[in-house]
């Protein structure tokens, strides 16, 4: 099965903005590929990259947490954020 991977990265100077909560309710999963939670939102650096993502976890996502990131592949076929 092929996957279509993107780099959730810097915001593009000049074009449109694209806001960062398009990844809003992508599903979360550690380097293993095991899920995590729900995307509720990314917090970016001073050079526009991914930080931080917050994270709803549990049943009905009551529990978030702040997860520190390096890099974050995004398949927006399966709407799913890979921690790598």
């Amino acid at each position: 099965m092929h996957k279509l991977y993107t780099a959730v990265g810097p915001r593009e100077r000049g074009g449109s903005i694209q806001t960062i909560e398009e990844y809003a309710g992508y599903t979360v999963c550690d380097p293993q590929g095991q899920r995590i939670g729900h995307t509720e939102r990314i917090f970016l650096n001073g050079r526009g990259e991914p930080e931080y993502i917050k994270v709803k976890m549990g049943f009905f996502g009551f529990r978030t947490v702040l997860l520190p990131v390096q890099s974050v592949a995004a398949d927006e076929e399966r709407r799913t954020l890979l921690l790598q």
